[in-house]
């Protein structure tokens, strides 16, 4: 029977992910299931709020819905996330297995960090003469970057030296950290050490670019080392010394676990792989590899890599220059599948974006009110792509995150999960399936912050849009909206041979409750009437406020006997609020309308009708004041 797996994982570490999914699709292919990947770029380095909103992806994973789960634990960015998918999985008795990190109770595969850690730092030592070194962490509290710390301190003390706790500093697994912590090393006027030893590659190639920015050369006046043994630090100019971590065997073992679980060996099992040491030319070294034979095959292909991300760059700002003026959300949705129709070159046939249902029904919402009412699951497909063809209407949901989604056996598929969110809140997720090409190259990052960016853009365009054409006070259109939205109306019932109900309403004695009572009684009596419009107009309508105390309805489809059930539903609203004796004065209204006759004055325009019911409103106010001036008002 046909198997779902659930991976998480994170982008900053894609080479170990994709060499990790090789593991697990050999094994998939073997098994026939399919796999899930749950992928953020949650990063130390990053605001706390942006990075909780990519780690908010992991919230869609429901442990349930899936035969087991995977998680890279020490790649997340985040212990704690970590813990939660794996304690999630175990309330629920999902096979859950954890790289990387042991937990309580959970099956683990982890990484020998010693292996490959004790033999790069050795050869520093022993074929460089190597003496003093400065370490470069992650973070201070990272299970990997303490290990590999303890490592190099052992190695140094088992040679007769030392590794002083000024020689230690932390770069976050970043650039810009990395940099500032050399920075402080020269800026310090202690003498240059003989290595720099890095806890991952990307800290090692700031460290070396920033030496170089500084007149030091790699690795020709100092060495330098990093650990992950990533594709660009093969390529990197000197290639790195690293550490191999072997992660396609760590995706087979993982999976192994799992189908142990399955079949019921329940014991809790700790795996343990080697890590190996990968000589480059960053310690002085020729290096394990012909290093100069993929640099050439790296700028061979460099004329592609750019051309590639050219044509990206001119289909997103093609995209974003539609969703610059988008209407509503009906045409957002046509303008975006036709987009993707024609342009799914990098997306591949296989590609989804999930959004919120509230996030463009209503643009009012505060993507703070969208997180807490409907989570991150979206319930509102934006754009499904089905083998290369754009389809609607597919089923999604909290247990349908990839719509339309069918088990089929025989065939294995990867989909890949990223989250939509504006900082920590989130409004919908984008599918990615089987390793297009945006999942091979290294786009997916800056692909996916210009798809939120331009989304948000039409949606805060909307937004300005709806504030442009509302009344603050009453949430009405007003005279902008009432040309944009009042106008179309009429002239798409004009052409459908459709009546439309035009009513006019008119506060009475509006100028006595200022006068008498104040102007914030008079906002009162105002929102009063507009609660009694909006309890009573019908579906698809349009309420205006007209001027001050002037209110106009536009109603399509509406006949004659829909158009008093309106009139008589207003004025019954008001009565039962009068009858509460909340008010010193009572609230009322004159009502005029219209139902215009589209096959009898084809010709007629709106402003036609409007007139109308303003002349039948005008008598029916002054009758009703000629009455009510007879007794004395309640004041």
């Amino acid at each position: 029977m046909k198997k779902k797996i659930a991976v998480c994982g994170n982008g900053w570490n894609y080479d170990s992910l994709l060499a990790a999914l090789d593991g697990i699709n050999e094994y998939a292919s073997r098994e026939d299931f399919d796999v899930f990947v749950f992928l953020s770029f949650a990063s130390y380095s990053e605001h706390s709020t942006l990075s909780q909103g990519e780690l908010n992806i992991y919230r869609l994973l429901d442990p349930e819905d899936y035969d087991g789960v995977v998680v890279l634990s020490t790649a997340l960015n985040s212990v704690s996330t970590a813990e939660s998918i794996c304690r999630r999985a175990l309330e629920r008795h999902v096979p859950v297995v954890s790289i990387g990190l042991e937990m309580e109770g959970v099956h683990s595969v982890c990484i020998s960090n010693d292996d490959g850690m004790r033999s790069l730092v050795n050869h520093l030592i022993e074929e460089h003469g190597v003496k003093r070194a400065f370490f470069i962490g992650g973070t201070v509290d990272h299970v990997d970057s303490i290990a590999r710390l303890q490592v190099t301190k052992e190695c140094f003390e088992a040679h007769g030296l030392s590794l002083n706790d000024d020689d230690v500093a932390y770069g976050r697994w970043a650039n810009r950290y990395t940099q500032m912590a050399v920075d402080e090393l020269l800026d310090s006027g202690k003498p240059l050490p003989d290595a720099i030893i890095c806890a991952n590659d990307i800290m090692a190639m700031a460290a070396c670019t920033q030496l170089e920015n500084r007149g030091i050369l790699v690795p020709q006046d100092i060495l330098v080392t990093g650990f992950d043994n990533c594709r660009e630090g093969k390529i990197f100019y000197p290639a790195l010394s690293s550490v191999e971590q072997n992660y396609k065997e760590i995706g087979e073992k993982a999976c192994d676990i799992i189908y142990r679980q399955i079949r019921g060996e329940q014991d809790v099992k700790r795996e343990m792989i080697s890590s190996s040491f990968s000589c480059g030319e960053s310690c002085g070294c020729a290096g394990d590899l012909d290093y100069e034979a993929l640099r050439i095959l790296y700028c061979r292909h460099s004329y592609k890599r750019n051309a590639d991300a050219r044509l990206l760059e001119q289909n997103e700002r093609v995209m974003r220059a539609y969703l610059t003026d988008m209407p509503n959300y009906s045409v957002l949705k046509e303008t975006i599948c036709n987009h993707y129709r024609n342009n799914h070159q990098f997306e591949g046939d296989g590609f989804y974006i999930i959004v919120n249902e509230n996030y463009f029904s209503d643009v009012m919402i505060s993507e703070e009110e969208i997180w807490n009412h409907g989570q991150i699951a979206g319930t509102k497909e934006l754009v499904s792509l089905v083998n290369g063809e754009i389809v609607s209407d597919l089923p999604v949901g909290q247990h349908m995150i990839v719509p339309g989604y069918e088990k089929k056996d025989g065939e294995q598929h990867v989909y890949f999960f990223m989250p939509m969110h504006y900082f920590e809140n989130n409004y919908g997720y984008v599918v990615l399936m089987d390793y297009p090409y945006l999942v091979q190259g290294d786009m997916l990052y800056p692909y996916m912050e210009k798809l939120q960016q331009s989304i948000r853009l039409m949606r805060t365009n909307l937004r300005l849009k709806e504030l442009y054409d509302k009344d603050q006070m009453t949430g009405l259109y007003n005279r902008f909206g009432y040309e944009g939205k009042a106008l179309p109306l009429y002239e798409e019932s004009l052409q459908n041979l459709s009546s439309v109900m035009v009513m006019f309403v008119d506060i009475n004695y509006m100028k006595r409750i200022n006068d008498v009572h104040g102007h914030l009684h008079g906002d009162n009596a105002i929102r009063t009437v507009v609660a009694a419009i909006n309890a009573n107009i019908p579906e698809g309508s349009i309420a205006v406020r007209f001027g001050g105390d002037e209110f106009l309805i536009i109603a399509p489809g509406c006949n004659q006997e829909k158009a008093l059930q309106v009139k008589e539903g207003i004025l019954g609203f008001l009565e039962e609020k009068n009858a509460e004796k909340v008010n010193p004065y009572d609230i009322s209204v004159s009502i005029g309308y219209v139902v215009s006759d589209p096959k009898g004055r084809p010709t007629a325009a709106l402003q036609d009708y409007i007139r109308e019911a303003d002349k039948l409103m005008y008598e029916i106010k002054k009758e009703m004041h000629m009455r009510m001036d007879r007794r004395k008002p309640r004041e």
